[in-house]
């Protein structure tokens, strides 16, 4: 993904970029949101990162198009 102003890449919250986030995941082994949320990493606050943290563990992206992780996504 290019870089774009409007693209999501942080828990505001914690002020944690997403690539911050997946860099202390690797190294102490956090594999769930409930695993971040619990460590006081990030996504303890508002809670609009959660969808975008949950596919950063799943694909290891770290900037997201605004609303992509509903795209496709099942009801």
């Amino acid at each position: 993904m290019a870089y774009d102003r409007r693209s999501v890449k942080m828990c505001v919250c914690h002020k944690k970029k997403f690539a911050q986030i997946k860099e202390i995941c690797d190294k102490e082994g956090l594999k769930t949101l409930d695993d971040i949320i619990h460590s006081d990493v990030a996504a303890k606050g508002c809670g609009m990162c959660h969808p975008y943290i949950e596919k950063m563990l799943i694909t290891g992206e770290t900037c997201f198009i605004p609303g992509d992780v509903y795209i496709n996504s099942e009801k």
